[in-house]
């Protein structure tokens, strides 16, 4: 078993090319470049394709499965992805042009490469060559690439009708493995040395809106309290009552594993998360992200009110976007949000989705992601996560209890931020995710 440094390079370059931009409503979106990757995967990846049987599930999502020897006891294995990229923004930002796959500077550039075309390479350079070698797996192998992950599966979430589609097949799953977490540089933490982060579990996502009407008019003639006045009111008794803070055990864990080797006054704190609890509270003022592991985030991002500046507005509008702390349901919130409000204001939920289950850190997979990972990078400090974001994978909760995210790639500071312009990955460490997964692939049977 081998993994080609060059054939990663222009595999993932060719990906990268295609403007898989997703959009909110499927009518506004161009599925034409996502066709046009799946056939660029088929003549990429021949060995795949000719091995496993692939279904194209609603517009654009793709499900392959390899049907194993069934000798192992493992229940099924998932690995996923998503085929879609956020839109590139402004094209004088970047240093090379977004959907270029250039080679520069020591790496990869464009949008994809790190969110996450690389991992559909990973995969695919994985299997093509442990095919090429002669391994079949003893289980059942499936991989799961949706459409529109980046825009929280808009009108129809695809990764929700592949794993619908699993379910009413009766298929379930004994792992899922996602993006997000992995291996790296424990810097951004505070942290001398490498840490590898399996995240067992995420926040949930929901967006709701508050709406006041008012009989409008001219503005010239302006009420005491007009419908702004009133949002403003609901606005700010949602900002100064914010869902309270709380502690729970995912969060704890993780805090606490790595604590001890953090390098500054947050490591003792966080030593002991339930005795420093007050000293703890004080801190989540200054350091929202931490802030953030331990409530239900509530964000203002839009309002709208009149169409012309000279019309008092019928109707005003603002959108909250919250992301709910396992433990808090969306009526919970919905119902917070009522209490806080002036008699008048409609609090109601446009969309959203429960903070996932935590997933076991005992389970076969994640032992099999931790050994494998300390066997790459001797010394590496091992730890569950807890995402504040969202990922497809809370569509599989219903099929398997052992989902976790994590990145087969090293990452370090040498990457570009994902979302933003210049998103790169360096080239010297495009062979570590496949490398990853082939050791998974071939252990994962036991």
């Amino acid at each position: 078993m081998s993994i080609d440094r060059e054939s990663c390079i222009r595999h993932l370059q060719g990906m990268v090319r295609f403007p898989t931009v997703s959009s909110p409503d499927p009518d506004a979106m161009n599925f034409e470049p996502f066709h046009a990757l799946h056939q660029y995967l088929e003549q990429s990846y021949p060995l795949v394709h000719k091995t496993m049987t692939r279904e194209i599930i609603g517009y654009a999502g793709l499900l392959y499965h390899w049907k194993g020897t069934g000798r192992s006891k493992q229940l099924p294995l998932l690995l996923m992805a998503h085929q879609d990229v956020v839109p590139e923004g402004d094209h004088t930002l970047w240093k090379y042009p977004p959907f270029s796959g250039e080679v520069a500077e020591g790496k990869l550039w464009g949008r994809g490469t790190t969110d996450s075309k690389n991992n559909i390479m990973a995969h695919m350079e994985a299997l093509e060559d442990l095919i090429a070698s002669g391994f079949c797996p003893d289980y059942d192998l499936y991989l799961a690439y949706g459409y529109n992950e980046e825009i929280m599966g808009g009108k129809g979430p695809a990764a929700k009708l592949i794993a619908d589609t699993l379910q009413q097949r009766g298929v379930r799953l004994g792992c899922v493995i996602d993006e997000c977490g992995g291996c790296g540089s424990g810097a951004s933490q505070k942290i001398d040395g490498d840490i590898c982060e399996i995240i067992v579990a995420e926040k949930g996502y929901a967006d709701y809106l508050l709406s006041y009407t008012h009989k409008g008019g001219h503005s010239s003639v302006p009420p005491k309290e007009g419908a702004f006045y009133q949002m403003a009111k609901a606005i700010t008794a949602i900002e100064e009552h914010q869902m309270p803070y709380r502690i729970t055990d995912a969060v704890k864990a993780k805090l606490e594993t790595l604590a001890p080797h953090r390098k500054d006054a947050l490591g003792k704190l966080l030593c002991d998360v339930s005795g420093n609890w007050p000293q703890l509270l004080e801190e989540f003022e200054n350091n929202p992200a931490l802030a953030a592991m331990f409530h239900t985030t509530t964000a203002i991002t839009m309002a709208q009110g009149s169409a012309q500046a000279n019309i008092l507005p019928e109707k005003v509008t603002v959108t909250i976007n919250t992301r709910p702390l396992e433990g808090d349901s969306l009526e919970d919130i919905r119902q917070h949000f009522l209490s806080l409000v002036p008699e008048g204001v409609e609090v109601t939920l446009v969309k959203g989705n429960e903070a996932t289950p935590v997933s076991p850190t005992d389970s076969w997979g994640y032992r099999l992601l931790q050994s494998i990972s300390e066997e790459m990078y001797p010394g590496i400090i091992a730890t569950p996560g807890y995402l504040l974001g969202g990922t497809d994978s809370r569509y599989y909760c219903n099929i398997c209890e052992n989902i976790y995210r994590f990145g087969s790639f090293y990452h370090n500071s040498d990457y570009g931020p994902a979302h933003s312009a210049n998103e790169c990955m360096p080239v010297d460490q495009i062979t570590s995710g496949p490398l990853f997964f082939q050791k998974f692939l071939t252990r994962y049977g036991g």
